[in-house]
């Protein structure tokens, strides 16, 4: 199809009616079965029985108001979790408040709501999101969730085989706007309405209406990237050039560049005739708006759905006929009246004509030779069976085809045990669960397209608010650049960037929000009976759910009691706690009285020990001086005896020379002839 072709763009609006024109027949069926005055009625028996009793005795309704009501009391609840790239936790709590926030915004649980009541009707319904102005005099931008009116005649995908239309290539979405409203923004404009290809209308008494068409289409764009040196990944354009300024005025340079394609969404408004306005992209990469379709499936490569009601026609009729005839013959049955002669009431007529109101103990009638017996009650013939039968029939058809029982619809006939309704009850839940996973489908998708969405909405450094699980709201400030005093020099850091890092999203259906607070409640007291310590490290929580006058304000006290304990781990400390939490880390701290006089004990016995430990080392020393003098003392006396030795040694040496030389000079020097061991032999007597 070529989009700005308004020829081509009709030619694929009308390929689209006709492909899914039967079931959309279908669902229009069971919406004015279900709402018009006497659509339960099958149109030849309606007039047939012109002046006859046809009266509706709804019972689908019922089925619809319990599946529908089930839904309205569940919470369907957005979960983003990280998938890739620089993400963490926090970032992806971010997203969840972000999310919350929108919805409650935009009241998307009435949205949803709506919806799911459309959806469980007739097959299909839905709702979009679209991106505005915050109010009249701001150019900041958010993004909210609409509701579409009349969606099944007004939503026309193009051709898609998933069953969140995630896979769909474009949309067409009608829309009935006031003829003076048309002639007002499109002056020039043709008047010319597009065709809902509906084949009959039920209502007539209308304003007069013209149907203008926008179309969504996905388009595929060249995009620049860039990396920047403090590994953010951002997208060149108008509104990113400020933050890039701000980022290289920071430290923050770009390091690399590249370009490819990515999914846009385009957005052109067109009647009957031409366009209206010229192509407008938009701030989606997926088509938004986002269908809720139950029993989807894909048979003979052709989709199909329904509702619950569309199942229930023909029992829903029958009932009706049958009930019509039963009330039908009551009224035409004659009343059951006392028969007798002229002779038995002859003089009781007064008593007789009151029979009905007065109170008389007693009624007289006169004997009858010819009658037997006293006077006897005839008439009041009683309802034809059959007609009984089948409207029992028909009703426990109904509940069986719908697949809810007594217990679901709160009737207990037979005052079954309490396992025995949750049993059936169980078996109700198995049967309309499939309308919950059509809903979690839808919203999940909605996560999807809004999470894609946020960075290019909220792109600028910017204030928002975010609701948290439990109701509270908290204001939180996006892209603000700060520097890490941690490092020399000061690293610049951007806080709550939403651009960087992937998410997976989810959705979920529990208990609305007030039966969780009374669920949370229960299962801490619970706890609490087995561990004491629960309930005072989860006291504040505890209090905080807790649905009465004053609690709140126990729930603030008690947690700035845990906090100032430092009972509250760093994580779960709001924006607030975590500042003052790093004051304190960050000034000196204040020394226990306690831990000081502890202290000084300690070192007063530490210096007793030292004490002992000194005189001990003393002694020691002392000890050691001794040895150390005694050892000086015996090495002297040591050396002095060698020394005698040495010198009594010496002097028998000398005398030994002397007595050598006597002899050498006695004997001659030519006869010396004996060896030295026996010339000192002789030396030695000599000398003796």
């Amino acid at each position: 199809m070529d989009f700005k072709k308004h020829a081509d763009v009709l030619v694929g609006l009308t390929a689209s009616q006709n492909a899914d024109i039967d079931n959309r027949d279908a669902c229009r069926e069971a919406h004015l079965f279900l709402d018009k005055r006497d659509g339960q009625w099958e149109p030849y028996w309606w007039t047939a029985m012109e002046k006859r009793p046809r009266y509706t005795f709804d019972q689908t309704g019922p089925i619809v108001d319990q599946i529908a009501g089930e839904m309205d009391q569940a919470d369907f609840s957005v979960t983003v979790k990280p998938a890739g790239g620089e993400t963490t936790e926090d970032d992806a709590e971010l997203f969840d408040g972000m999310i919350r926030n929108i919805e409650n915004v935009s009241s998307a649980a009435d949205i949803y709501g709506l919806a799911a009541r459309g959806m469980i009707t007739g097959g299909i319904d839905g709702w979009q999101i679209k991106h505005k102005y915050v109010d009249d005099d701001s150019f900041d931008m958010d993004l909210v969730i609409e509701p579409i009116a009349n969606f099944v005649d007004s939503v026309w995908f193009d051709h898609f085989t998933k069953p969140d239309a995630s896979d769909a290539k474009w949309v067409v979405v009608l829309e009935a706007i006031l003829k003076d409203d048309y002639d007002e923004r499109w002056p020039e404009g043709s008047g010319a309405s597009v065709d809902e290809s509906r084949l009959s209308e039920a209502y007539y008494n209308k304003h007069e209406q013209v149907v203008i068409g926008q179309i969504y289409y996905i388009k595929q764009v060249d995009r620049e990237l860039l990396l920047m040196s403090n590994g953010s990944v951002l997208e060149r354009s108008d509104e990113t050039e400020s933050i890039i300024d701000e980022l290289e005025l920071a430290g923050i340079t770009i390091e690399k560049e590249r370009t490819r394609k990515k999914d846009v969404v385009m957005s052109r408004l067109f009647d009957g005739n031409d366009w209206l306005n010229e192509e407008q992209k938009t701030v989606f990469n997926q088509i938004p708006v986002i269908p809720c379709i139950a029993n989807f499936k894909i048979f003979e490569n052709k989709l199909i759905y329904r509702g619950v009601v569309e199942k229930l026609f023909d029992a829903q009729r029958v009932y009706n006929y049958s009930k019509s005839r039963e009330v039908e013959e009551v009224a035409l049955s004659p009343r059951s009246k006392y028969w007798m002669t002229p002779a038995q009431g002859a003089g009781h007529s007064d008593t007789l004509s009151t029979l009905n109101t007065n109170a008389d103990p007693v009624q007289f009638y006169n004997n009858d030779p010819d009658v037997p017996g006293a006077p006897q009650q005839n008439g009041g013939s009683p309802i034809n069976p059959g007609l009984k039968t089948v409207s029992d029939d028909m009703q426990m058809i109904m509940g069986q085809t719908a697949g809810l029982f007594a217990p679901n619809m709160g009737d207990n006939p037979n005052l079954q045990s309490g396992v025995a309704i949750k049993s059936l009850q169980r078996k109700g839940d198995t049967s309309t669960i499939k309308y919950f996973k059509s809903q979690e489908r839808a919203i999940a998708r909605t996560g999807r397209i809004l999470v894609d969405a946020i960075p290019v909405v909220y792109d600028t450094t910017r204030q928002i608010r975010i609701m948290k699980e439990d109701g509270q709201f908290e204001m939180t400030v996006l892209n603000q650049v700060m520097f890490d005093q941690s490092t020399m020099p000061p690293t610049p850091v951007m806080i709550h960037d939403v651009s960087k890092g992937k998410y997976d999203v989810t959705c979920s259906a529990g208990p609305a929000f007030q039966n969780r607070q009374e669920e949370t409640v229960d299962a801490i007291v619970q706890m609490g009976a087995v561990d004491p310590s629960i309930i005072e490290t989860g006291s504040d929580i505890l209090f905080k759910n807790i649905d009465s006058p004053g609690m709140d304000l126990l729930a603030e006290r008690k947690r700035e009691q845990l906090f100032e304990a430092g009972m509250i781990p760093e994580k779960q400390m709001t924006d607030e706690e975590q500042q003052i939490y790093q004051q304190k880390q960050q000034e000196p701290q204040q020394p226990d009285p306690a831990m000081v006089l502890a202290q000084a004990e300690q070192g007063k016995a530490e210096a007793e020990k030292g004490k002992a430990k000194a005189a001990a080392d003393k002694i020691q020393i002392e000890a050691w001086a001794v040895q150390q003098e005694q050892a000086r003392k015996d090495a002297k006396e040591q050396r002095d005896t060698q020394q005698q030795m040495f010198d009594q040694m010496m002097d028998r040496f000398s005398k030994y020379v002397v007595n050598l030389e006597k002899l050498v000079n006695s004997i001659g020097p030519g006869t010396l002839t004996l060896q030295s061991g026996e010339l000192v032999d002789q030396a030695q007597r000599g000398q003796q």
